[in-house]
């Protein structure tokens, strides 16, 4: 390797040291991060390894060059007899814009568990046991299998930014309908659609304690979701076939919203207004927090999920604190109906919001349950139902094709009339 000091004393070779050193150093910098991004996707990394790796490729003129190391790791792996050519072409074309995408976000967390999990749901599969894994591999894990498409049909699309705002007057707005902009005013509060698929609540001014509580209720239909901004900035993502009923003002010694499906709560602080979800018999009470609920009545339980601050959650004559990681868990006519768990995969419990399904030790039923609320299709069953589990994540914008093709690996098989799916051993 160069060195400063062995031309420092050489004025006539001054230029030629500035040159080959910097070449040098590109060149040792390439083989550095071409070993990083090869031990990144081998699962490999050290936090401080993957720190430097995203902050290289936050660069804006690296983009092509996170390309051209991403095809030469599975240039390497065609060659090893590893997996097939299309194969790789295709994993290497859809994984960059998800790398670069939590590039962008600057999150210095193991990215790669999760996130190229879901990049290759559609390309990639591995069966083990009785359980369904959909994976990105690393070296040692790559299979030579593709999904095949489905057969031609007119395919059912996914789930999208669909909603209806029911205002106190009564009057009824389709959200994914109208124009952006401001929709109504009420209670010192205007109400504005966005172009990005949101319900904004702004206070123009402060309400009285004295003046009339109007509620308005947004609820998603079967296919769709939202996001809502509340009138004191909480933020709230509604799942499909869901609802939320929320004050338009909150002028109150408290903060009482009423959900029916599920939904994800980031609550703004305010310690002399409580912030409460009620929700079939359960009253969950914050501060200011993340979590997620799930109250669906066709599920077995209703589980609330805590992943930032702390939350206490009450059933009859029930109550306890939950910390970041727990999961109450209730389920209606046990003797201890109401449970706490610890240390969840809190990844699980909110893959919806961020665009994929995750399922964990998951039966065929509740998998159908999740896949029937996002493409509005109807579940019938056929037949004597395999005991198997299914675990792994498969992209929620995938046409239900692809997404019956996946599950197929596992040996259950699927009949697709109209909105009709029939699940057949």
């Amino acid at each position: 390797m160069l060195q400063c000091n062995y031309f420092e004393n050489r004025a006539d070779h001054k230029f030629l040291f500035c040159v080959l050193a910097e070449k040098q150093c590109i060149l040792e910098k390439k083989e550095y991060l071409e070993k990083l991004l090869n031990k990144y996707l081998d699962k490999q990394c050290t936090a401080e390894e993957v720190r430097y790796l995203l902050s290289h490729f936050n660069l804006p003129d690296q983009k092509e060059e996170l390309q051209d190391m991403l095809h030469q790791y599975f240039e390497q792996e065609v060659e090893a007899g590893n997996v097939e050519k299309q194969l790789a072409e295709q994993t290497a074309e859809e994984l960059r814009p998800v790398l670069l995408s939590k590039i962008r976000k600057k999150q210095p967390r193991y990215l790669i568990g999760k996130w190229i999990k879901l990049v290759a749901a559609a390309v990639v599969f591995l069966c083990v046991s009785v359980a369904l894994y959909v994976f990105i591999p690393s070296r040692s894990e790559i299979r030579k299998e593709t999904v095949q498409s489905a057969a031609p049909q007119k395919d059912i699309q996914p789930g999208s930014n669909k909603a209806i705002l029911l205002l106190a007057n009564g009057s009824k707005i389709i959200l994914n309908e109208v124009k952006d902009g401001e929709l109504a005013r009420q209670n010192g509060v205007a109400i504005v659609k966005t172009k990005n698929g949101q319900l904004l609540n702004t206070s123009l001014s402060s309400a009285s304690a004295d003046t009339e509580m109007a509620y308005n209720t947004i609820s998603t239909p079967r296919g769709g979701q939202y996001q809502v901004i509340l009138p004191d900035g909480s933020r709230v993502w509604l799942n499909a076939a869901s609802s939320l009923r929320y004050p338009a003002a909150f002028t109150g010694q408290s903060r009482l919203v009423e959900l029916t499906g599920e939904a994800y709560f980031e609550v703004s602080k305010d310690a002399s207004k409580p912030f409460k979800v009620s929700a079939r018999g359960q009253m969950v009470e914050v501060l200011g927090t993340h979590f997620n609920m799930n109250t669906y009545e066709d599920e077995q339980s209703m589980k609330t999920t805590l992943l930032e601050g702390s939350i206490q959650i009450a059933y009859q004559q029930m109550k306890s604190l939950l910390r970041p990681g727990d999961q109450a868990k209730i389920t209606a006519g046990q003797a201890v109906p109401l449970k706490i768990s610890r240390g969840v995969d809190t990844d699980e419990a909110v893959a919806w919001k961020e665009g994929y399904f995750q399922f964990n030790h998951a039966n065929i039923q509740e998998v159908m349950r999740q896949l029937s609320r996002w493409y509005d299709i109807e579940v019938k069953y056929e037949g004597k139902q395999p005991s198997k589990e299914f675990g792994g994540a498969i992209q929620k914008d995938l046409p239900l094709s692809k997404v019956l093709n996946i599950l197929e690996k596992s040996n259950v098989h699927f009949k697709v009339s109209g909105k009709e799916v029939v699940v057949m051993p």
